[in-house]
């Protein structure tokens, strides 16, 4: 390492350390930082980013707003891809972890831990059917490859569908079940078993499993469809996933991780249509925007397959005291705050303005969809997806497109956004629009 590298290191982590910073020193830190990106992280990042290209660094979070070093205030609509439910800093999410991290930090993984068997319970309670075990890990891919692992022991079958722009992350395992060449191509051969069907087309799902049923282990499905483009199933598509993997003795498995947790409109997105898992795995606001961490969830029959081995699906840093005090305390927060709800009555009210600006720039907008507040708004093309998303950075709004169909942008703001904010989003999203209409006249 170079003098002058060591010297960019000191001098950006003195900087990021601070409580404030003047001016000056916000823009020396945002050049440093790109300069660290590039040095030490990976230069695609810088382009990848709306903020490296822009050179904003994010310092300060509060509640729906994410505020760069230099000051700007950002309207955070992209939350994370689902982790902000309850904003940015929750401050009882934290008092409650500070207050364990009084006494203890990470799990020694010997003796019991209390706070695990809480979390455990509690969501053994809000969630839907008979989902009774529950084992936590870091992030949502973890715990997707933890599922299909269970699977197999409880069924002895070693074949799974997913669906036509599913996304299940990006681990080898979640990624065989992830419908996306471009980032599945390089990794191949990936873990076999993996059939992918056409998303909400339960006749071809019925013919195939007429044929091969019998060695399905498990159907991973999402409920709505995140990186797809928030893509919403038709009423009769999940009951018949339930329906006819229970024919063939198959294991329905829930990707909640996006949707689950008041993301929708209830507690979890399987209740809108009142299916019932074997398995069912969440992450993104479990953590209560605070910390990091993941759950597989099972039935008492799946998880009979665990009793040969506990720890065929264990992790080392998941599950610690601090944090599954602060999943428990969000928890607690969705259920007090009625956070469904919240997001119901919100998304409602949001869809419909959009679809609103839909009908008077139809040659941009070819959809709004979504329940809650998980929306979509489809572009009539990739490259108009990219362009709006940028406009709105510049508007300073938060905002992405959805991987599996980057002509869709997503929406995804924490739930305890106000109406007036989410009326604040709507001038500017309309201001975009405007702007390219202009652009083409």
């Amino acid at each position: 390492m170079t003098a002058s590298q060591t010297e960019l290191i000191c001098r950006l982590r003195e900087l990021a350390f601070r409580r404030e910073l003047s001016p000056e020193e916000a823009r020396e830190m945002a050049e440093l930082t790109f300069a660290g990106y590039r040095e030490f992280l990976n230069p695609a990042f810088l382009r990848a980013k709306r903020g490296g290209t822009a050179h904003e660094v994010e310092w300060r979070g509060e509640g729906p707003w994410m505020i760069s070093a230099d000051g700007e205030r950002f309207i955070d609509c992209l939350g994370g891809y689902g982790v902000f439910a309850l904003g940015h800093r929750p401050k009882e999410v934290i008092a409650a972890m500070e207050q364990v991290f009084q006494r203890i930090g990470l799990y020694s993984q010997e003796l019991l831990n209390p706070f695990q068997a809480a979390l455990a319970g509690l969501l053994a309670e809000l969630s839907p059917g008979n989902l009774k075990y529950t084992y936590f890990h870091c992030g949502g891919a973890e715990s997707n490859d933890a599922a299909i692992k269970v699977a197999r022991l409880a069924t002895g079958r070693t074949l799974h569908i997913s669906f036509s722009r599913a996304f299940h992350g990006k681990t080898m395992g979640s990624l065989s079940a992830t419908n996306r060449p471009s980032i599945k191509r390089p990794f191949e051969p990936l873990v076999p078993g993996f059939v992918e069907l056409p998303w909400n087309d339960l006749e071809a799902f019925e013919r195939f499993m007429a044929g091969r049923g019998g060695e399905v282990a498990s159907v991973i499905v999402e409920p709505i469809q995140g990186e797809g483009g928030i893509n919403l199933p038709d009423d009769e598509f999940l009951p018949g996933l339930r329906r006819i993997t229970r024919q063939y003795g198959a294991l329905l498995h829930l990707d909640e991780v996006q949707t689950g947790l008041c993301r929708t409109g209830k507690f979890f997105a399987a209740q809108w249509w009142g299916v019932e898992p074997d398995l069912m795995t969440l992450g993104k606001a479990l953590g209560g925007g605070v910390v990091a961490i993941s759950a597989v969830m099972g039935t008492p029959e799946v998880w009979k397959g665990l009793e040969e081995n506990p720890y065929y699906i264990t992790n080392t840093f998941a599950g610690a005291q601090p944090v599954c005090a602060a999943a428990l305390r969000a928890l607690e927060l969705y259920r007090e705050m009625d956070l469904a709800e919240q997001s119901r009555e919100k998304g409602e009210k949001f869809v419909g303005e959009l679809r609103e600006l839909q009908n008077r720039f139809p040659h941009l907008i070819r959809e709004v969809r979504g329940k809650g507040l998980f929306i979509g708004v489809e572009m009539s093309s990739e490259a108009l997806g990219k362009k709006v998303a940028d406009l709105l950075f510049e508007r300073r709004v938060l905002t992405a497109n959805t991987m599996n169909n980057p002509a869709t942008i997503r929406i995804e703001p924490p739930l305890i956004i106000t109406e007036e904010l989410i009326g604040e989003v709507l001038s500017r999203f309309e201001d975009a629009l405007r702007s390219l209409s202009q652009e083409a006249a």
